[in-house]
């Protein structure tokens, strides 16, 4: 054993747990911050009604097991983030290659791999060119802003690292409310997209998007009776704190007598009309947004920048020029593109891995973050401030009592208020605005923004599907618990026994119901040298991944020559 490691696991070693503390460590590959569960499972014979104890976890070291947290985060918990990529590309790949109850029909399929991008809210510093193209000048200008800083930029940003790309020239002049509330609804936005495509489609084929039954019995049938949009789609925070999605999009057949089957789309639905109708619906789509004014509601949509790339399955091959072929994407090739960003941060490292839920932990952020970026949370933390004022009225009732024959009805606009401060005394004009501005946030109650503050504002899932794409996580998941249960450490098949020493042939058993009694106990290591100790294994499990994907790659590599 290292001298390292032989200090750290010396408490462990002295009580004698440190055997069986290491197999939990492997078994979790080094979990950064575990959860600690005390409990046990008791087996129940349905035929005799015998109840037997079948694992107690006081025959554990310290009477707890350890479960992986689960975190996405490469930053936060590097092991969990590796299965969870694993299982995001299952999820991608299942839908262009098949496999995983996917059957390999879908191949030949129409695809797209599509890109989405935020609007501009202000000037940030950019390299001004496309990706992998050499850096240009940032913004060519000159010249103040309102606020006395440069409207422009002439330095050359050539390393793609530069703390200073996707910040702000000014943050005074940028639109820091417009973009949170826009990351709140880009979801709904993208939803909207893929509903115009449809509507796209049915005015191609000159068919109604949802089919009706006539008066005389007949149906008409619609283009949803024929072609199904599947598709799954990946947010990527951008440096500038913004959303853009990479999604794919797959053409399926509806088969009416069976939900489950994969048919095949009609042949008058290829990839070049599923290239040309996205386009028109990412050009035109539109969804109501709050105004960060508090007035009315602004539209929120794309930003100029997206693109459409060839997918290597049948229907692709006519895809019209407009459609990008640089760089032909095949399945697995897609797969580990949109694996690679479900594990990443935003930008701010480990600073912002979990929710923001008081004002304590707000100011505990901020001087971890760039100004930008604090800009952006504490934007949305204001935003979604005020809850407690909901249903006070405040706006219609910010110059009641106040005094005045012009104040004697209620305030409407911001036009109204600004006149009206015009006629009070400082302290009246300092209560009417104050009234005001309490009342302001109510419009915004249903985004949850405080929630999403270390978000930016998204409330969305970092990769959703739509339900006929693939498989799911809940499904990858259960595979891997299957397996787990039907293997040993060293991936040896057994057979899982029952509390009678009887082979179990499902989860469970047709003759046996495992009930279980489990207590949270905490979060993390008990002891400090423990966590060294989990580091340590995860190190050698990412040793072990990397040793089996050289091998599987050399193994391919051999079959192909």
């Amino acid at each position: 054993m290292l001298p390292d490691m032989l200090a750290e696991a010396r408490p462990r070693i002295e009580d004698g747990t440190f055997p069986e503390f290491w197999k939990q460590l492997n078994r979790i590959a080094g979990c950064t911050r575990p959860i600690r569960l005390s409990g046990h499972i008791n087996h129940v014979d349905t035929a005799t009604g015998e109840i037997r104890p079948h694992f107690d976890s006081a025959t554990k070291p310290d009477g707890t097991i350890l479960i992986p947290c689960g975190n996405r985060r490469a930053s936060v918990c590097p092991s969990c983030s590796w299965t969870y990529a694993g299982d995001a590309w299952q999820i991608v790949h299942a839908g262009l290659a098949g496999g995983r109850d996917v059957p390999d029909s879908v191949t030949d399929h129409p695809g797209l791999f599509v890109t989405v991008t935020a609007p501009s809210f202000g000037q940030v510093h950019t390299r001004n060119a496309a990706k992998g193209q050499p850096a240009r000048t940032c913004h060519r200008r000159r010249g103040l802003c309102p606020h006395g800083n440069p409207i422009g930029c002439l330095r050359t940003h050539r390393d793609e690292d530069d703390p200073m790309l996707g910040q702000a020239l000014c943050l005074a002049c940028y639109d820091f409310a417009g973009a949170v509330l826009w990351n709140a609804t880009a979801p709904r936005l993208f939803k909207r997209t893929v509903d115009l495509a449809y509507r796209r489609l049915a005015a191609h084929v000159g068919l109604p998007i949802l089919g009706y039954t006539r008066r005389d019995g007949t149906r008409r049938i619609g283009v949803r009776d024929l072609v199904r949009i599947s598709y799954v789609k990946v947010a990527e925070g951008q440096a500038r704190c913004l959303i853009h999605y990479h999604a794919v999009l797959r053409l399926d057949g509806v088969d009416r007598d069976d939900p489950d089957a994969w048919p095949e789309p009609p042949t008058w639905a290829t990839g070049k009309l599923l290239a040309s109708c996205w386009r028109w619906a990412v050009d035109r789509a539109r969804e109501p947004c709050p105004n960060p004014a508090g007035a009315g509601q602004n539209d929120a949509r794309w930003g100029e920048q997206h693109d459409e790339k060839y997918l290597v399955v049948a229907g692709g091959a006519e895809l019209d020029d407009h459609t990008a072929l640089a760089g032909r994407l095949d399945a697995g090739t897609v797969g580990n593109y949109l694996a690679k960003y479900v594990t990443k941060d935003l930008g701010a490292g480990s600073a912002l891995a979990r929710p923001i839920r008081s004002t304590a932990d707000l100011f505990g952020v901020l001087p971890y973050l760039t100004p930008h970026q604090a800009a952006m949370v504490q934007t949305a933390w204001d935003l979604g401030g005020r809850l407690h004022v909901e249903g006070l009225r405040l706006r219609h009732t910010a110059t009641k009592d106040l005094g005045g024959g012009a104040l004697d009805r209620p305030i409407q606009t911001t036009a109204d208020l600004h006149a009206a401060l015009a006629s009070l005394t400082p302290r009246q004009a300092a209560k009417a605005q104050s009234a005001w501005n309490l009342g302001e946030r109510l419009h915004v109650t249903g985004l949850r923004l405080r929630a999403n503050a270390h978000q930016y504002g998204f409330r969305g899932h970092w990769l959703t599907k739509s339900r006929r794409y693939s498989t799911t996580f809940g499904a990858c998941r259960q595979a891997r618990r299957d397996w787990a249960r039907t293997h040993d450490g060293a991936g040896n098949p057994r057979t899982p026994l029952d509390a009678w020493n009887r082979p179990l042939e499902d989860d469970t058993g047709d003759e046996v119901i495992a009930i279980g009694d489990w207590t949270f106990e905490g979060a993390g290591y008990r002891l400090p040298g423990d966590a060294q100790l989990a580091a340590m294994a995860a190190d050698l499990a990412r040793i072990q991944r990397e040793a089996a994907r050289d091998a599987a790659r050399e193994a391919r590599a051999a079959a192909h020559a």
